[in-house]
């Protein structure tokens, strides 16, 4: 493997083996001001919550590049190529441009330890200041206080929602979660809050930072008309700004109220093209329906699996037959993903993805026997669940693919094995 190659770097960077989570900040801080230089002329928002991160940046992105903005977006995780994590203008960068970086940040390091997630972020931040970005849209990977994206100091901080999940490394319940996710608010910058039920250790660091707080169903609301399939957006702080009969589609209407709100408070710009926006969307894994046969979902948490069970509620009739395939992690609460969707699958495959945190099959099977009384079928790989599910197909049914983002990466390929041989 040539030590100029991504993957060589990748795998380097990997096996550095300091834990992701609860290592401080500090490490990162210095060598980030060393290296990216000038200091950042963009400005910076930066995206966290519980779920709907990437939608809400993939929004908000495309809005400003439709604004002919030069957007830098920073994602996680990817699906298929580590470079969908750092795109400019909804473009990929190259190796080169990673690898570059990758090299710098490891000559400024020293005998300074970084995570994966430090190398990352510090090369988005290069790459996108080398190409003077106008504005740069940051997902936060985990928690907030202690997320690298946090060592910027961002003009916008978006709390899309906060639900249990990672408890392990956030806490145990919401108001703890919270509290560590309210950690990227930044004195006197604006906020924007994407949930109704939002908890109070939220609200209470938001108003700390004595800045303008954007809530949803306050400061900006929507209504959803499931009859008609429509829904309307208002924003009265901004000159009474509404947006009637966009049609719902697979994305959260939370996520996109958050991203229309924070684009016209950056751009003061009300001529949007909703319509034009949704089709210049490169979103592949949520509630993505393939061939009206495949539904893909990365929902790996209780509350994504209940917006994934709402999904099929509005769009799919109630005696639908549906074949799951499942493969989950070994850190999440399984019984919790399962609650929502149980009662609408007829048939199981489970399986593990390619990767050290999946549950193991056989485990993830007990899990689901606890709480289905139909079939159970364990599976090798995502690839081969995939392909006898396909097998089982009635033509009046569905094939849910879910259960994280691993298992929808595994099961793409083989589902366009399985259409080039329609």
């Amino acid at each position: 493997m040539k030590e100029d190659s991504l993957e060589f770097w990748l795998d380097y960077i990997q096996s550095l083996g300091l834990k992701e989570i609860n290592v401080g900040l500090e490490r990162i801080k210095t060598i980030y001001k060393e290296i990216v230089k000038p200091d950042l002329n963009a400005k910076v928002v930066v995206v966290g919550g519980t779920n709907g991160k990437g939608t809400t940046v993939e929004i908000l992105s495309r809005l400003l590049i439709d604004n002919n903005k030069t957007v830098g977006t920073f994602t996680s995780p990817h699906l298929f190529h580590y470079n969908e994590r750092i795109k400019i203008n909804g473009e990929s960068v190259s190796d080169e441009l990673i690898v570059e970086s990758f090299k710098l940040i490891n000559e400024a390091r020293g005998s300074q330890n970084l995570t994966y997630f430090d190398f990352s972020t510090l090369a988005a931040l290069i790459i996108f200041n080398k190409y003077n970005v106008d504005y740069m849209v940051l997902e936060i990977g985990l928690g907030g206080r202690l997320d690298p994206v946090n060592i910027v100091d961002s003009d916008i901080a978006i709390l899309t929602n906060v639900e249990l999940d990672h408890q392990e490394w956030l806490g145990e319940d919401r108001e703890l979660i919270g509290k560590e996710k309210a950690d990227i608010f930044k004195f006197r910058k604006t906020i924007i809050l994407g949930q109704h039920n939002i908890p109070s250790s939220v609200i209470q660091k938001a108003k700390e930072m004595q800045t303008e707080i954007f809530q949803i169903g306050k400061e900006f609301v929507y209504q959803v008309d499931d009859k008609n399939k429509k829904w309307s957006f208002y924003f009265e702080s901004c000159n009474g700004f509404s947006y009637q009969d966009i049609t719902l589609n697979s994305f959260s209407v939370s996520s996109i109220s958050c991203a229309i709100t924070a684009y016209l408070l950056l751009e003061k710009d009300q001529n949007i093209d909703i319509d034009e926006v949704f089709n210049g969307l490169n979103l592949k894994g949520r509630c993505e329906l393939i061939d009206k046969r495949y539904l893909l979902d990365v929902s790996h948490n209780e509350s994504s699996a209940k917006y994934l069970a709402s999904f099929i509620d509005r769009n799919f009739d109630r005696n639908l037959p549906i074949t799951a395939v499942l493969g989950v992690m070994s850190d999440k609460d399984i019984y919790s993903i399962l609650e929502p969707l149980v009662h609408r699958i007829n048939k199981w495959y489970v399986t593990s993805p390619r990767i050290k945190r999946a549950m193991d099959a056989e485990k993830l099977s007990e899990a689901v026997i606890s709480r289905s009384s139909k079939e159970v079928i364990i599976t090798e790989s995502v690839a081969k669940a995939c392909f006898e599910a396909n097998e089982d197909f009635d033509n009046n049914g569905l094939v849910l693919i879910f259960g994280s983002f691993y298992t929808v990466a595994e099961a793409f390929p083989a589902l366009e094995s399985l259409r080039s041989v329609a």
